[in-house]
């Protein structure tokens, strides 16, 4: 019995031994490919979370938010005619590196309330912040291969919508209240869905502003008839600098990724990046978002048609919100023209991404008239410390104060302060 009983004792201890070990295994393969692979219901096992998921996440116009009073008219924020039917925020936020955390997090968990990765695990991780944000928007992928959208209501759009082609434009000052008055199919904020499919692709459309009043009613005329024969789903976000500082376009693109986010419900997947005075002429040039970040203006007529130089990426520019948040967003640093979109080349390069363009071709653009801006003079050597500089200056470093949103009938109007430069 003795016997027996110690043979029976040595079994126990080596099943527990090999369990531990597996445990051991099991934490060590959680710790190396964690962040790569999403071990989730590891970490519910071994890990207990610091931030409480039960707990309402930050939300635009939440009492917890940082504010206060605006010292600034509301009727002087927006430098347009009033419109009937429009949605007016105008709280003041401060907005940082924790706030866009929050607002992306809160993405992320819209669909997946199970998972328990807190809020501090994801802040600018980029392998686990991409997981999560993609894992947010599962009914969609906006690549050019396809879709999986689950159970849709009504079957996909055509994967290359009919009667394409050469688009006539209209450069003629015109006035934006009558242009208001165009597309009714057109939903508050400029937002736009298919009527009778499912729209494969799910695009922000973010348009850097500040003294163009001239130039966006041409705009909106132009891009809504465009965009809206591509059978896209899609919303136009006008983000416009406040203030009399040096126009930072590639901070104001940043703070576009950042808020139609968080004003829309599941997020975008793909963000077309445009200057307000480029309109398109070829419907064939698809506001998508390919495997690769895409280069849109390749042809513009100021240019003579021609591709300034080969690594250009400025003008329009097409990135998938992951692509986007590999890169850490763009550069914040860019006071002044020049330079920004050349930055974000470098940093899709350094990531193992490559630039695609359609052809000459289909690609071409039209600049509306405006005045030169002045270089920045500190653009090449901000260039030259590009490569090491990337992971901590972007999205991770951004702030920003939100002065106003208006969701106009064609647009998104969001206005903001920006930081002192640095």
């Amino acid at each position: 019995m003795g016997l027996g009983a110690s043979g029976g004792g040595g079994r126990a201890t080596r099943a527990l031994r090999l369990l531990l070990l597996l445990v051991f295994a099991l934490a060590a393969v959680e710790f190396i490919f964690g962040s790569i692979l999403d071990a989730s219901p590891l970490k519910t096992y071994l890990y207990t979370p610091i931030y409480n998921a039960t707990q309402p996440t930050i939300r635009y116009g939440d009492k917890s938010w940082p504010k206060r009073t605006s010292s600034v008219n509301p009727e002087q924020k927006v430098p347009i005619a009033k419109f009937k039917n429009v949605n007016v925020t105008n709280n003041t936020t401060k907005v940082d590196s924790s706030v866009i955390t929050s607002i992306l997090f809160n993405i992320s968990h819209k669909q997946d309330v199970s998972d328990n990765t807190t809020e501090q695990e994801i802040v600018f991780s980029t392998p686990l912040l991409i997981s999560k944000l993609m894992g947010g928007n599962k009914s969609f992928v906006t690549t050019e291969d396809g879709v999986n959208k689950r159970e849709p209501a009504m079957p996909l759009c055509d994967a290359m919508p009919p009667d394409l082609g050469l688009m006539n434009v209209n450069k003629s000052e015109m006035e934006l209240e009558m242009v208001d008055k165009k597309y009714p199919e057109v939903r508050i904020g400029g937002r736009y869905a298919p009527p009778n499919c499912t729209a494969r692709h799910k695009v922000a459309i973010i348009v850097p502003f500040r003294d163009r009043q001239q130039h966006l009613a041409i705009f909106l005329n132009h891009m809504h008839p465009f965009l809206m024969k591509q059978q896209i789903e899609y919303g136009i976000f006008i983000i416009e600098q406040e203030g009399n500082k040096e126009f930072n376009r590639a901070k104001l693109m940043n703070v576009g990724f950042v808020e139609s986010q968080r004003l829309e419900r599941g997020g975008w997947q793909c963000f077309i990046f445009h200057d307000i005075d480029l309109l398109p002429l070829d419907t064939r040039n698809l506001y998508s978002c390919p495997r690769q970040p895409r280069h849109m203006s390749v042809a513009i007529d100021h240019f003579n048609f021609m591709l300034p130089y080969a690594d250009i990426f400025g003008g329009v520019s097409a990135l998938t919100l992951e692509q986007f948040v590999k890169v850490n967003g763009f550069s914040n640093k860019y006071w002044g023209w020049g330079g920004e979109d050349d930055d974000m080349a470098l940093r899709l390069k350094k990531v193992n991404y490559h630039l695609s363009r359609y052809k000459s071709s289909i690609a071409t653009y039209v600049m509306l008239d405006h005045k030169k801006s002045v270089p920045n003079p500190k653009r090449y050597q901000l260039l030259s410390q590009a490569i090491k500089s990337f992971q901590n200056d972007g999205l991770s470093t951004l702030e920003y104060e939100l002065v106003q949103v208006v969701q106009f009938h064609l647009y998104t109007h969001v206005l903001v302060n920006l930081d002192e430069r640095s």
